[in-house]
């Protein structure tokens, strides 16, 4: 009689030392959960709202030329309404130069300064192309009936720039994302501590290293699954094509830049994925041991 009821006794303890499975298995779903707003947050930090990033892609010699054709034709619009002739107001931005200026105004609306374009700078820039351009076809730079087009010119560039390219858009880009990057920033952050938390707990409720990796290898398998999946939808649905056909004349810089985050969300979620695999197996054949 006092046999079995100490073989009951240990049963009864081996039984209690064994963790439920049901608390594990929502702390599986509630570490993915954070893995994921964590990891889309890191590559969005990464990416679009990175200035070097975009700075790379947006000063690529195929953009830029496309950016100094247009610029060109912007000014070639505004010459002719200020009475320039044509053989003086053909090409006054060089490539060059709007390279520079690429890069000087991405840096800029990253942080967040209110203007965003420096006037003046292209304002001498196309004063001096013009002057040289004029000598070389015989035109004085000196009378005042030269200077007085000039100068009409470079105040409606002043105002194009501002009225056209700032308000318009570059003071809406640089609003959104400041926005955009506090968010990340916060979701990251919270995401982070959230799994941490989580993660914690996890070991606390098993009790066991070797359970406790085969289920957060749980968590990050399912986690990489959803982000790989997400992305490669996005890049093979045709939603970036239509987001890029707003963009007009900077619609294939958009596409590419959209196309090159999903790249970088598949691979963080094949990393993921891998990383859950490698927790998955570890805790398995250590269980078997």
């Amino acid at each position: 009689m006092n046999k079995n009821i100490n073989q009951l006794s240990r049963r009864s303890r081996q039984t209690a030392k064994i963790p439920g499975h049901a608390i594990s298995r929502w702390l599986v779903v509630l570490i993915g959960i954070t893995l994921f707003f964590a990891v889309s947050a890191h590559i969005l930090q990464k990416t679009v709202l990175n200035a070097q990033f975009v700075t790379v892609q947006a000063t690529k010699s195929d953009y830029v030329n496309e950016a100094t054709t247009t610029v060109n034709n912007v000014v070639a619009d505004l010459a002719s309404s200020n009475g320039v002739p044509t053989s003086l107001s053909s090409g006054l931005v060089t490539s060059k130069q709007v390279k520079e200026d690429l890069t000087e105004i991405v840096e800029n609306v990253y942080a967040g300064k209110a203007n965003a374009i420096d006037n003046q700078k292209i304002k001498n820039q196309i004063s001096q192309n013009i002057a040289v351009k004029a000598q070389s076809v015989g035109v004085s730079t000196n009378n005042e009936e030269f200077s007085a087009v000039r100068t009409a010119l470079l105040g409606s560039i002043d105002s194009y720039i501002d009225q056209t390219i700032q308000e318009r858009y570059l003071d809406k880009a640089t609003a959104i994302i400041k926005k955009a990057d506090n968010l990340t920033k916060t979701v990251f952050w919270i995401s982070t501590i959230a799994a941490f938390i989580f993660a914690i707990i996890l070991m606390l409720h098993d009790r066991s290293l070797l359970r406790w990796f085969h289920y957060l290898g749980l968590s990050a398998l399912w986690s990489g699954i959803l982000v790989t999946v997400l992305a490669f939808l996005a890049n093979n649905s045709g939603f970036f094509a239509q987001i890029a056909e707003r963009a007009a004349q900077a619609s294939g810089l958009v596409e590419n830049l959209l196309e090159l985050i999903a790249a970088n969300f598949q691979n963080a979620g094949l990393l993921l994925i891998l990383c859950g695999i490698f927790g998955i197996v570890v805790g398995f054949f250590r269980k078997k041991s």
